[in-house]
């Protein structure tokens, strides 16, 4: 499952900018019980901001530093990289359901209205362990989408709604592209 946070402020430099961050949530099923963990949530990039061998690192099953750039630093992207991106980005905003929306009120009017959204997808994702100090913890899992994917129809029929229940106003949404 892809989960996107569309965050939006009503004041200061980013006032009226919708940010949008996207995270995989992986579930599974306890042994011989038929409910399920506690998903696992990690990064997904779905925008270019990388070099290429970040991701061809990641997809080796090796560390990845995605917001390191240096003199070494390559773009040689799969052809067409850029539109797969897009096109899965359309994918995920197409076919999403909104889960939760959380307000956030501080003094002098301040205001910031998180909503977040579930997509039901099946699909390949390079997952690896972030090696940066940067943005997310050293060790924490990243991960990048590889391949096709598909929109599960009958996700949300299948008793598998337990991101429905979680309280996502104290998770730190925005540490990712």
């Amino acid at each position: 499952m892809i989960l996107t946070f569309e965050m939006s402020k009503n004041k200061g430099q980013h006032k009226n900018q919708i940010y949008t961050y996207y995270w995989v949530a992986e579930l599974e099923k306890y042994e011989n019980v038929d409910e399920y963990k506690e998903p696992k949530i990690y990064s997904l990039y779905l925008t270019e901001f990388y070099g290429s061998e970040q991701l061809e690192s990641c997809c080796l099953g090796k560390v990845s530093y995605p917001y390191t750039m240096t003199t070494g630093t390559e773009f040689n992207f799969p052809e067409n990289y850029d539109t797969y991106l897009k096109n899965l980005r359309k994918l995920v905003k197409d076919n999403r359901k909104e889960i939760q929306v959380i307000n956030k009120k501080w003094k002098d009017n301040h205001k910031e209205k998180v909503t977040v959204y579930a997509t039901t997808v099946k699909g390949k994702l390079c997952v690896c362990e972030y090696g940066g100090d940067v943005i997310l913890k050293t060790g924490d899992l990243i991960s990048f989408p590889k391949g096709e994917f598909k929109i599960i129809d009958t996700f949300w029929n299948d008793n598998k709604n337990i991101l429905l229940f979680k309280d996502f106003s104290t998770f730190e949404y925005g540490n990712t592209h």
